[in-house]
Protein backbone atom coordinates (compact mmCIF):
# COMPACT_ATOMS: atom_id res chain seq x y z
CA UNK A 1 0.00 0.00 0.00
CA UNK A 2 2.35 2.46 1.15
CA UNK A 3 4.62 1.53 -2.36
CA UNK A 4 1.17 2.37 -4.30
CA UNK A 5 0.75 5.90 -2.66
CA UNK A 6 4.82 6.74 -3.40
CA UNK A 7 4.05 6.22 -6.88
CA UNK A 8 1.59 8.79 -7.46
CA UNK A 9 3.84 11.52 -6.16
CA UNK A 10 4.62 14.02 -8.90
CA UNK A 11 8.83 14.91 -8.81
CA UNK A 12 10.03 17.56 -10.32
CA UNK A 13 7.60 20.26 -9.70
CA UNK A 14 9.08 23.25 -11.62
CA UNK A 15 7.08 25.71 -8.72
CA UNK A 16 8.68 24.21 -6.14
CA UNK A 17 12.38 23.67 -7.06
CA UNK A 18 11.96 27.65 -8.26
CA UNK A 19 11.14 27.98 -4.14
CA UNK A 20 14.05 25.32 -2.98
CA UNK A 21 16.60 27.57 -5.36
CA UNK A 22 15.43 31.12 -4.70
CA UNK A 23 14.99 30.32 -0.29
CA UNK A 24 18.53 28.48 -0.31
CA UNK A 25 20.21 30.88 -2.61
CA UNK A 26 19.23 33.75 -0.32
CA UNK A 27 19.91 31.93 3.26
CA UNK A 28 23.28 31.14 1.81
CA UNK A 29 24.27 34.98 1.55
CA UNK A 30 23.27 34.97 4.92
CA UNK A 31 25.44 31.77 5.51
CA UNK A 32 28.63 33.79 3.95
CA UNK A 33 27.72 37.07 5.87
CA UNK A 34 27.78 35.26 9.28
CA UNK A 35 30.97 32.95 8.78
CA UNK A 36 32.88 35.94 7.97
CA UNK A 37 31.20 38.51 10.48
CA UNK A 38 31.47 35.65 13.64
CA UNK A 39 35.64 35.12 13.38
CA UNK A 40 36.41 38.72 12.88
CA UNK A 41 33.94 39.99 16.05
CA UNK A 42 35.90 37.02 18.19
CA UNK A 43 39.54 38.54 17.10
CA UNK A 44 38.55 41.98 17.05
CA UNK A 45 36.06 42.79 19.94
CA UNK A 46 36.38 39.92 22.11
CA UNK A 47 40.07 39.40 21.93
CA UNK A 48 40.20 35.69 20.20
CA UNK A 49 43.74 34.07 19.86
CA UNK A 50 44.22 30.92 17.15
CA UNK A 51 43.53 28.20 19.88
CA UNK A 52 40.11 30.15 20.60
CA UNK A 53 39.34 30.63 17.21
CA UNK A 54 39.69 26.78 16.35
CA UNK A 55 37.50 26.22 19.22
CA UNK A 56 34.66 28.92 17.90
CA UNK A 57 35.25 26.87 14.58
CA UNK A 58 34.99 22.90 16.13
CA UNK A 59 31.73 24.47 18.32
CA UNK A 60 30.04 24.28 14.49
CA UNK A 61 30.68 20.75 14.38
CA UNK A 62 31.31 19.19 17.66
CA UNK A 63 27.58 18.30 18.03
CA UNK A 64 27.91 15.90 15.12
CA UNK A 65 29.68 13.89 17.69
CA UNK A 66 26.80 14.00 20.01
CA UNK A 67 23.53 13.09 18.20
CA UNK A 68 24.47 12.88 14.97
CA UNK A 69 24.06 9.41 14.51
CA UNK A 70 20.70 9.74 16.21
CA UNK A 71 19.60 12.25 13.73
CA UNK A 72 19.91 10.18 11.22
CA UNK A 73 17.77 7.49 12.72
CA UNK A 74 14.81 10.38 13.39
CA UNK A 75 15.42 11.90 10.31
CA UNK A 76 14.48 8.22 7.94
CA UNK A 77 11.57 8.01 10.78
CA UNK A 78 9.60 11.14 9.87
CA UNK A 79 9.21 13.88 7.60
CA UNK A 80 12.43 15.26 6.51
CA UNK A 81 10.83 19.14 5.73
CA UNK A 82 9.88 19.27 9.24
CA UNK A 83 14.31 18.94 10.29
CA UNK A 84 14.41 21.45 7.91
CA UNK A 85 11.54 24.38 9.39
CA UNK A 86 12.76 23.17 12.69
CA UNK A 87 16.34 24.05 12.57
CA UNK A 88 15.76 27.61 10.39
CA UNK A 89 13.70 28.64 12.84
CA UNK A 90 16.51 28.17 15.76
CA UNK A 91 19.19 29.53 13.87
CA UNK A 92 17.20 32.87 13.17
CA UNK A 93 16.78 33.15 16.69
CA UNK A 94 20.05 32.17 18.33
CA UNK A 95 21.67 34.54 15.65
CA UNK A 96 19.95 37.65 16.95
CA UNK A 97 20.19 36.46 20.33
CA UNK A 98 24.34 37.78 19.39
CA UNK A 99 24.04 41.84 18.46
CA UNK A 100 21.31 42.01 21.61
CA UNK A 101 24.01 40.51 24.23
CA UNK A 102 26.51 43.05 22.79
CA UNK A 103 24.18 46.07 22.81
CA UNK A 104 23.71 44.89 26.30
CA UNK A 105 27.47 44.72 26.74
CA UNK A 106 26.98 40.70 27.92
CA UNK A 107 28.36 38.95 25.12
CA UNK A 108 31.50 37.11 25.88
CA UNK A 109 34.01 34.43 24.27
CA UNK A 110 32.55 31.49 25.75
CA UNK A 111 29.06 32.76 25.24
CA UNK A 112 29.47 33.50 21.86
CA UNK A 113 31.24 29.82 21.55
CA UNK A 114 28.20 28.41 23.37
CA UNK A 115 25.96 30.19 20.95
CA UNK A 116 27.93 28.65 18.46
CA UNK A 117 27.48 25.28 19.49
CA UNK A 118 23.70 25.84 18.83
CA UNK A 119 23.83 27.35 15.66
CA UNK A 120 25.66 24.49 14.73
CA UNK A 121 23.59 22.11 16.04
CA UNK A 122 20.54 23.15 14.23
CA UNK A 123 22.75 23.70 11.41
CA UNK A 124 23.58 19.32 11.59
CA UNK A 125 20.43 18.56 11.35
CA UNK A 126 19.22 20.80 7.71
CA UNK A 127 22.34 19.54 6.69
CA UNK A 128 21.45 16.32 7.35
CA UNK A 129 17.83 16.03 6.34
CA UNK A 130 18.57 18.30 3.36
CA UNK A 131 20.46 15.88 1.07
CA UNK A 132 17.54 12.95 2.14
CA UNK A 133 14.74 15.36 1.07
CA UNK A 134 15.96 16.61 -1.95
CA UNK A 135 15.58 13.29 -3.76
CA UNK A 136 11.94 13.15 -2.90
CA UNK A 137 11.08 16.90 -4.85
CA UNK A 138 13.32 15.78 -7.84
CA UNK A 139 14.79 12.70 -9.64
CA UNK A 140 17.03 11.37 -12.23
CA UNK A 141 18.69 14.35 -14.42
CA UNK A 142 16.90 16.92 -12.72
CA UNK A 143 18.31 16.17 -9.42
CA UNK A 144 21.97 15.85 -10.54
CA UNK A 145 21.03 19.25 -12.08
CA UNK A 146 19.40 20.52 -9.30
CA UNK A 147 22.62 19.53 -7.11
CA UNK A 148 24.61 21.84 -9.42
CA UNK A 149 22.23 24.54 -9.22
CA UNK A 150 22.23 24.67 -5.52
CA UNK A 151 25.74 24.09 -5.63
CA UNK A 152 27.19 27.49 -8.13
CA UNK A 153 23.69 29.19 -6.10
CA UNK A 154 26.23 28.46 -2.79
CA UNK A 155 29.54 29.65 -4.55
CA UNK A 156 27.68 32.97 -5.96
CA UNK A 157 26.43 33.92 -2.46
CA UNK A 158 29.75 33.00 -0.73
CA UNK A 159 30.97 35.16 -3.68
CA UNK A 160 28.47 38.28 -2.70
CA UNK A 161 28.35 37.15 1.32
CA UNK A 162 31.93 38.32 2.48
CA UNK A 163 31.80 41.86 0.58
CA UNK A 164 28.55 42.33 1.79
CA UNK A 165 29.86 41.43 5.19
CA UNK A 166 32.99 43.50 5.02
CA UNK A 167 31.09 46.44 4.22
CA UNK A 168 28.23 45.96 7.14
CA UNK A 169 31.13 45.22 9.18
CA UNK A 170 32.49 48.39 8.73
CA UNK A 171 29.35 50.28 8.83
CA UNK A 172 27.46 48.46 12.00
CA UNK A 173 30.38 46.57 13.84
CA UNK A 174 30.19 42.74 13.47
CA UNK A 175 27.53 41.50 15.73
CA UNK A 176 25.05 43.81 13.70
CA UNK A 177 26.29 42.54 10.52
CA UNK A 178 24.45 38.93 12.04
CA UNK A 179 20.89 40.57 11.44
CA UNK A 180 21.05 39.93 7.80
CA UNK A 181 22.19 36.18 8.10
CA UNK A 182 19.04 35.56 10.56
CA UNK A 183 16.26 37.33 7.93
CA UNK A 184 17.87 35.21 5.51
CA UNK A 185 16.51 31.51 7.87
CA UNK A 186 13.22 33.32 7.62
CA UNK A 187 13.64 33.56 4.13
CA UNK A 188 14.42 29.88 3.96
CA UNK A 189 11.91 28.71 6.30
CA UNK A 190 8.98 30.44 4.23
CA UNK A 191 10.19 28.96 1.12
CA UNK A 192 10.46 25.71 2.54
CA UNK A 193 7.16 25.52 3.87
CA UNK A 194 5.40 26.60 0.17
CA UNK A 195 6.46 23.56 -1.12
CA UNK A 196 3.52 21.19 -2.59
CA UNK A 197 5.24 18.13 -3.23
CA UNK A 198 3.98 15.79 -0.42
CA UNK A 199 6.62 13.78 1.44
CA UNK A 200 6.10 9.67 0.88
CA UNK A 201 4.22 8.24 3.82
CA UNK A 202 5.37 7.46 7.12
CA UNK A 203 6.68 4.00 6.18
CA UNK A 204 5.18 1.25 9.10
CA UNK A 205 8.01 1.02 12.17
CA UNK A 206 10.28 -1.70 11.85
CA UNK A 207 10.67 -2.56 15.23
CA UNK A 208 14.06 -2.45 15.48
CA UNK A 209 15.78 0.02 18.16
CA UNK A 210 18.12 3.15 17.50
CA UNK A 211 21.35 1.50 17.73
CA UNK A 212 19.88 -1.40 15.28
CA UNK A 213 18.75 1.19 12.42
CA UNK A 214 22.07 2.95 13.00
CA UNK A 215 24.02 -0.59 12.47
CA UNK A 216 22.06 -0.58 8.96
CA UNK A 217 23.36 2.55 7.68
CA UNK A 218 26.73 1.85 8.81
CA UNK A 219 26.57 -1.33 6.93
CA UNK A 220 25.14 0.29 3.96
CA UNK A 221 28.53 3.10 3.85
CA UNK A 222 30.85 0.18 4.88
CA UNK A 223 29.80 -2.31 2.35
CA UNK A 224 30.31 -0.08 -0.48
CA UNK A 225 33.25 0.37 -1.72
CA UNK A 226 33.03 3.20 -3.78
CA UNK A 227 30.97 4.79 -1.07
CA UNK A 228 33.32 4.24 1.50
CA UNK A 229 36.44 5.44 -0.21
CA UNK A 230 35.26 8.90 -0.69
CA UNK A 231 33.74 8.90 3.00
CA UNK A 232 37.30 8.44 4.22
CA UNK A 233 38.47 10.63 1.77
CA UNK A 234 35.95 13.48 3.10
CA UNK A 235 37.39 12.66 6.78
CA UNK A 236 40.89 13.18 5.54
CA UNK A 237 39.57 16.33 3.85
CA UNK A 238 37.59 17.51 6.24
CA UNK A 239 40.79 17.58 8.91
CA UNK A 240 42.82 19.78 6.47
CA UNK A 241 40.26 21.84 5.33
CA UNK A 242 39.03 22.57 9.40
CA UNK A 243 42.92 23.23 9.75
CA UNK A 244 42.96 25.98 7.36
CA UNK A 245 39.59 27.28 7.68
CA UNK A 246 40.16 27.88 11.24
CA UNK A 247 43.32 30.06 11.10
CA UNK A 248 42.56 31.35 8.06
CA UNK A 249 40.92 34.49 9.08
CA UNK A 250 43.09 34.96 12.40
CA UNK A 251 46.64 34.41 10.28
CA UNK A 252 45.32 37.12 7.32
CA UNK A 253 44.13 39.49 10.32
CA UNK A 254 47.37 39.58 12.13
CA UNK A 255 50.23 37.77 10.49
CA UNK A 256 49.30 39.47 6.76
CA UNK A 257 47.86 42.72 8.14
CA UNK A 258 44.80 42.34 5.81
CA UNK A 259 41.86 44.62 6.75
CA UNK A 260 38.19 42.83 7.26
CA UNK A 261 37.03 43.91 3.89
CA UNK A 262 40.27 42.62 2.53
CA UNK A 263 39.68 39.57 4.03
CA UNK A 264 35.80 39.30 2.38
CA UNK A 265 37.39 39.52 -0.62
CA UNK A 266 39.51 37.26 -0.77
CA UNK A 267 36.79 34.67 0.69
CA UNK A 268 34.54 35.85 -2.48
CA UNK A 269 37.15 35.53 -5.42
CA UNK A 270 37.08 31.95 -3.55
CA UNK A 271 33.25 31.11 -3.64
CA UNK A 272 33.86 32.82 -7.57
CA UNK A 273 35.98 29.95 -8.29
CA UNK A 274 33.72 27.71 -6.58
CA UNK A 275 30.83 28.75 -9.06
CA UNK A 276 32.92 28.48 -12.05
CA UNK A 277 33.81 24.93 -11.00
CA UNK A 278 29.94 23.96 -10.22
CA UNK A 279 29.04 24.89 -13.88
CA UNK A 280 31.97 22.91 -15.30
CA UNK A 281 31.90 20.08 -12.91
CA UNK A 282 28.95 17.76 -15.08
CA UNK A 283 31.78 18.70 -17.99
CA UNK A 284 34.50 17.87 -16.41
CA UNK A 285 32.67 14.67 -15.40
CA UNK A 286 32.34 13.31 -18.82
CA UNK A 287 35.18 14.67 -20.13
CA UNK A 288 38.05 12.67 -17.24
CA UNK A 289 35.06 10.28 -15.89
CA UNK A 290 34.01 9.77 -12.25
CA UNK A 291 37.02 8.01 -10.87
CA UNK A 292 40.29 10.01 -12.48
CA UNK A 293 38.47 13.59 -12.02
CA UNK A 294 38.00 12.81 -8.22
CA UNK A 295 42.01 11.75 -8.00
CA UNK A 296 43.42 14.36 -9.90
CA UNK A 297 41.45 17.00 -7.88
CA UNK A 298 41.58 15.65 -4.49
CA UNK A 299 45.19 15.95 -5.16
CA UNK A 300 45.34 19.39 -6.69
CA UNK A 301 43.46 20.44 -3.99
CA UNK A 302 46.23 19.74 -1.84
CA UNK A 303 48.76 21.41 -4.02
CA UNK A 304 47.16 24.81 -4.18
CA UNK A 305 46.98 25.26 -0.56
CA UNK A 306 50.45 25.35 -0.17
CA UNK A 307 50.23 29.17 -1.73
CA UNK A 308 48.26 30.57 1.77
CA UNK A 309 51.18 29.50 4.07
CA UNK A 310 53.81 30.72 1.62
CA UNK A 311 52.46 34.17 1.19
CA UNK A 312 53.80 34.51 5.10
CA UNK A 313 57.09 34.55 3.28
CA UNK A 314 57.34 36.14 0.74
CA UNK A 315 57.12 40.70 -0.12
CA UNK A 316 54.29 41.41 1.31
CA UNK A 317 52.72 42.83 -1.91
CA UNK A 318 52.94 39.30 -2.99
CA UNK A 319 51.21 38.35 -0.25
CA UNK A 320 47.39 38.92 -1.50
CA UNK A 321 47.56 37.23 -4.97
CA UNK A 322 48.83 34.40 -3.26
CA UNK A 323 46.32 33.92 -1.15
CA UNK A 324 43.61 35.32 -3.65
CA UNK A 325 44.88 32.66 -6.01
CA UNK A 326 44.70 30.02 -3.26
CA UNK A 327 41.15 30.41 -2.36
CA UNK A 328 40.13 30.90 -6.50
CA UNK A 329 41.66 27.82 -6.79
CA UNK A 330 40.68 25.86 -4.02
CA UNK A 331 37.25 26.97 -4.50
CA UNK A 332 37.00 25.89 -8.21
CA UNK A 333 38.42 22.32 -7.66
CA UNK A 334 36.48 22.02 -4.39
CA UNK A 335 32.77 21.94 -6.46
CA UNK A 336 34.10 20.35 -9.14
CA UNK A 337 34.45 16.91 -6.77
CA UNK A 338 31.42 17.78 -4.67
CA UNK A 339 29.24 18.00 -7.21
CA UNK A 340 30.01 14.57 -8.58
CA UNK A 341 30.63 12.70 -5.54
CA UNK A 342 27.04 14.47 -3.91
CA UNK A 343 25.45 13.19 -7.14
CA UNK A 344 26.32 9.32 -6.63
CA UNK A 345 26.01 9.45 -2.64
CA UNK A 346 22.17 10.27 -3.07
CA UNK A 347 21.94 7.88 -6.29
CA UNK A 348 23.76 4.97 -4.72
CA UNK A 349 21.55 4.94 -1.57
CA UNK A 350 18.29 3.70 -0.73
CA UNK A 351 15.91 6.41 0.03
CA UNK A 352 14.50 4.60 3.26
CA UNK A 353 18.37 4.88 4.46
CA UNK A 354 19.53 8.49 2.80
CA UNK A 355 19.32 9.97 6.30
CA UNK A 356 21.38 7.34 8.38
CA UNK A 357 23.57 7.20 5.39
CA UNK A 358 23.95 10.98 5.19
CA UNK A 359 24.61 11.15 9.28
CA UNK A 360 27.42 8.48 9.18
CA UNK A 361 28.92 10.49 6.39
CA UNK A 362 28.45 13.66 8.17
CA UNK A 363 29.63 12.55 11.93
CA UNK A 364 32.85 11.15 10.28
CA UNK A 365 33.70 13.62 8.26
CA UNK A 366 32.11 16.21 10.14
CA UNK A 367 31.75 15.49 13.60
CA UNK A 368 34.90 14.14 13.88
CA UNK A 369 37.58 15.25 10.79
CA UNK A 370 35.88 18.80 10.87
CA UNK A 371 35.99 19.23 14.95
CA UNK A 372 39.46 17.55 15.40
CA UNK A 373 40.72 19.48 12.45
CA UNK A 374 39.47 22.80 14.02
CA UNK A 375 40.86 21.48 17.68
CA UNK A 376 44.08 20.50 15.99
CA UNK A 377 44.80 23.53 13.79
CA UNK A 378 44.61 25.96 17.04
CA UNK A 379 47.17 23.55 19.26
CA UNK A 380 49.44 23.54 16.46
CA UNK A 381 49.51 27.21 15.67
CA UNK A 382 49.62 28.13 19.25
CA UNK A 383 52.63 25.61 19.81
CA UNK A 384 54.04 26.44 16.49
CA UNK A 385 52.89 29.51 14.20
CA UNK A 386 49.75 29.95 12.04
CA UNK A 387 51.74 29.59 8.84
CA UNK A 388 53.04 26.32 10.03
CA UNK A 389 49.27 24.96 10.54
CA UNK A 390 48.25 25.75 7.26
CA UNK A 391 51.43 23.94 5.61
CA UNK A 392 50.52 20.81 7.92
CA UNK A 393 46.93 21.16 6.53
CA UNK A 394 47.89 21.27 3.07
CA UNK A 395 50.53 18.21 3.31
CA UNK A 396 47.45 16.43 4.86
CA UNK A 397 45.13 17.41 1.66
CA UNK A 398 48.18 16.19 -0.80
CA UNK A 399 49.59 13.07 -0.15
CA UNK A 400 46.81 10.98 1.79
CA UNK A 401 44.32 10.87 -1.35
CA UNK A 402 47.76 10.23 -3.69
CA UNK A 403 47.38 6.96 -1.60
CA UNK A 404 44.08 5.82 -1.42
CA UNK A 405 42.72 7.15 -4.55
CA UNK A 406 46.48 6.39 -6.43
CA UNK A 407 45.93 2.66 -5.80
CA UNK A 408 43.21 0.01 -6.94
CA UNK A 409 40.91 0.78 -9.56
CA UNK A 410 39.00 3.78 -8.75
CA UNK A 411 40.92 5.64 -11.48
CA UNK A 412 38.78 3.74 -13.92
CA UNK A 413 35.32 4.12 -12.36
CA UNK A 414 34.02 6.39 -15.78
CA UNK A 415 30.47 7.35 -14.76
CA UNK A 416 27.87 7.87 -11.68
CA UNK A 417 25.94 5.42 -13.08
CA UNK A 418 29.16 2.82 -13.45
CA UNK A 419 29.93 4.02 -10.22
CA UNK A 420 26.19 3.23 -8.29
CA UNK A 421 25.82 -0.22 -10.24
CA UNK A 422 29.42 -1.59 -9.56
CA UNK A 423 28.91 -0.72 -5.23
CA UNK A 424 24.79 -2.02 -5.42
CA UNK A 425 26.52 -5.21 -7.36
CA UNK A 426 29.14 -5.62 -4.75
CA UNK A 427 27.06 -4.73 -1.66
CA UNK A 428 24.24 -7.74 -3.34
CA UNK A 429 27.24 -9.76 -2.40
Amino acid sequence: MTSAKNSTIKKNDPRDLRLVTAGQGISMVGTAISDLAIPIMAVDLLGANSFDTGLLGAATTVGYLVFGLQAGVWIDRLPRRQFLLGADAVRAALLLAIPLLFALNLLTLPLLIAIQIGIGSASIFFNLAWPAYLPRLATGDVLLKLNARLALLGEVSGFLGPGIAGALIGLVKAPFALVADAFTFVVSYVSLAAIKTPEPPRAKHSGLTVTQELRDGLRAVWRRPTLRLITLEAINGNVAFSIMIGQSVIYQRLDLGFEPALIGAISSIGFAGGAIGSLLAPRALKRFGFGRLLFLVAVLSGCIEFLQPLAAFVPREFAFPLVATNFFLGGFLLLIYVVPATAFRQQVVPDRLLGRVMAVNRVATWGFGATFGFFIGGVIAEAASRPFALLVSATIQTIVPLLMFGLGSFRSIKSINEAVALDNMRHAR
